[in-house]
This record gives C-alpha cells, structure tokens and sequence, in this order.
C-alpha cells in the first residue's frame, strides 16, 4: 500500500530546480517514487509506503525550498542543440529484448542492445585519438581514502556503495557460516559482523587517474588519458530500467594540465560531440548542468557555482513525453584534484582537470527511444559499423 503525497509549492519550480528537487527527494525516506510536478510547476507530487510519516511533506517542501532559493532566478546555457531537437522523432521506448534486469539497478545486454553498447564503447574510445590518449584499466574497488580525498563522503553519501568483508577472525567466519548454512539471504546481524570497509565499488573511472598521478607533476602541454570502467551509485527507487542504473558502465576522456590547456581540450571535445549528435541524427542540447549534491548546508551553494560558472555541460538527449537524459558531460573540476592529491603541472601551479565522461548504458536507451530497435532504419554511421 501506498499513499499520494501533493506538495504545494510557496513559488512555482522553474525546469533547473525541478530537476535538482528529483534528484534529492528519493532519499527523504525509502520506498518514494513517482516524484513528479504539475504543468505549473506549483505542485509537487510523490507515492510513499503507508506508513510513512506525515511530516514527509513539509520535508519535501522544505527541500523545494532550499533548491529554489539557491537557484534563484538562474537560467541554463544551451552552448549546442542539434537540429532534431526542433522537431524529435520517437520510434521506440528505450527498452528492447535483450535488456534483462537482475536486480535493482542490475542488468544484463546481449543480442542487439548489446550490440549497440559495444559500438558506443568503440565510438567513444576513439573519440580520444585526437589527443592519442593513454589507455587505463582501472579497479571496481576505490580505497576508501581515495574517495574521501575526492570530497565524496561528505558531497554524496547517500550514493556510496561500501565493499565489506568479515575480518580474519575464525569464530566470527563460522557463526556467519552456521547462521547462513541454511538461509537464503543475509540475516539481520550480518552487517555487525563485517569490518570497517577499506574500500568501495567506484562511483566515477577519472578518480583512479588523479590516484594514479598522486604526488606527481604532469608535463605542461598535458596529459590525456582514455579510461573505461563500472561503476556504481545507489539511487534509491530513483533506478529504472537504462537510464538509472546502480552498476554502470562509464567511459571517460581526462585531461590533466593547466587551466588553460584542459579548457580548450574541454570547448574541442564539446565540438566533436556535437558533429557526433549530428552524425547520429540524435535530438539533443550540451547544456549547463549540475551533479546531485546531497542535502548539505553548503549542497544549494555549490549547485549554484557549478551552474553559474558553467563548470559542467551535460549532454542531454530527448526522449518521449518531454523527459530528458543526461548520457555524458564535459567537467572541469578547477585545481581540485590537483590540490587533492598533490599533482602540479611542469612550469607551476596545481594541476587542473577536465573529464569527459559517457555513461554507455543511458546511450543505448537514448538511442532506442528515438532511433527504436529496427537496426535497417538506423542513422548510416551505425548500420555501416555493423551494430
């Protein structure tokens, strides 16, 4: 059972403060789905369990109001939109035979879906020869002190996916070994019996590449590096189906050097995704955009610096009913992880950062829902790739 919650608004939400409200209302308590507004963006509506409390609505409005204050009455940049966005056509639903959930936020491919993520895959590794970027292959876990110098325990906790272990302790492995014998899911004690986790299962590939340069300077004309890896970020019941996942699989392009060099490569690579949009006949914009900073004092703060000083362009593509999809973005993160982890660049200063990141899994649903799953009518730089 569940029960409708219809939030009424002081101001209506703007399109930019929706968006930031969705990303952060699935985390006020288990089980909210269903987060949408009305057509006037006065009201905000969502399903709970039953039994959750009725004070959740004044959170949420709460929260409405802590994202629209920030936000104020700032606009998002459009820096390229295709020339399909004008008039999008829809030929499928994103989904397709060979998508087979396992799990909350778990899927399998094969047959054509899978396909279809190995050409982006391909597509995306060559998009760093330009640069004849370094090829990395880098860990599932994260040692937990890398994660924390990447600010991300106190930026997005409610996102973070402990990897634990039970300890070198033999009465502890047999009484966890005789509980479970017979069970067929973990008991509620088993949790206790773990370590403190050492490490996670990685949110985002480029951290390993700041790890990996760690009290090390970088030459000044730069470094660029190709990497590809899973990755992993608990959304709670914000996870469906392709667009959401808790396990996906990430490819990024990271420039290191001065802020300078990474900003141009950052303008070059958002050109090349543009022709790439136009080549794929894809309806879409490279915006303004923001990472879902988790309910903090300084969260709005930050929401509003990465959108005023356009710190992140999303790659967001159309999909039916007017819904949008972040599938990449082009960041540059300042000199953070050059102060971070101690990275200078040749000549000077702290190391500056650009990743530009594609979210293989999001592309595939993008795709499907424009371009459907009849691969003769599919743009020609797709079908000649043998996709």
């Amino acid at each position: 059972m569940t029960r409708r919650y219809v939030v009424r608004l002081s101001a209506p939400a703007q399109e930019m403060a929706q968006e930031e409200i969705g990303k952060q209302i699935a985390f006020l308590a288990r089980g909210i789905e269903n987060i949408r507004f009305g057509e006037d963006g006065a009201t905000l509506e969502f399903e709970a369990p039953a039994e959750a409390p009725d004070e959740l609505a004044d959170q949420a409005r709460d929260l409405a109001q802590t994202v629209q204050r920030g936000l104020r009455s700032l606009e998002r940049k459009v820096v390229y939109r295709s020339p399909t966005a004008d008039r999008p056509r829809f030929c499928g639903g994103g989904v397709a035979a060979g998508v087979v959930a396992l799990g909350p936020g778990q899927v399998a491919l094969e047959g054509m879906p899978l396909r279809l993520f190995r050409y982006f895959d391909s597509a995306f590794e060559k998009f760093g020869e330009p640069w004849n970027a370094r090829p990395v292959l880098t860990p599932t876990l994260i040692p937990s002190k890398v994660l924390a110098k990447c600010d991300y325990f106190r930026s997005f906790p409610n996102t973070v996916t402990f990897a634990c272990h039970l300890p070198e302790d033999l009465p502890t492995i047999n009484d966890f070994r005789s509980r479970h014998e017979h069970r067929e899911e973990l008991d509620d004690r088993a949790l206790a019996d773990m370590q403190t986790p050492e490490a996670c299962l990685s949110p985002a590939v480029c951290y390993h590449v700041y790890h990996i340069n760690q009290n090390q300077t970088v030459p000044a004309a730069g470094s660029a590096y190709g990497v590809c890896g899973r990755c992993f970020r608990y959304e709670s019941s914000n996870m469906r189906d392709l667009r959401r996942l808790w396990d996906f699989t990430m490819r990024e392009l990271v420039f290191l050097g001065s802020r300078e060099w990474v900003l141009q490569q950052r303008q070059r690579s958002i050109e090349m995704m543009a022709r790439f949009l136009e080549q794929h006949d894809l309806a879409g914009e490279i915006r303004t955009a923001s990472d879902p900073f988790f309910i903090a004092p300084d969260a709005v703060a930050k929401t509003y610096f990465q959108l005023s000083s356009e710190t992140k362009y999303e790659i967001s593509l159309m999909l039916p009913d007017g819904e949008r999809l972040a599938v990449g973005s082009h960041n540059h993160h300042s000199d953070f992880f050059g102060r971070a982890f101690n990275v200078g660049v040749e000549g000077g200063g702290a190391m500056h950062s650009v990743c530009v990141a594609f979210g293989l899994e999001r592309w595939v649903f993008a795709f499907l829902a424009q371009h459907g799953d009849d691969p003769a009518a599919w743009p020609a730089a797709v079908r000649q790739a043998g996709a």
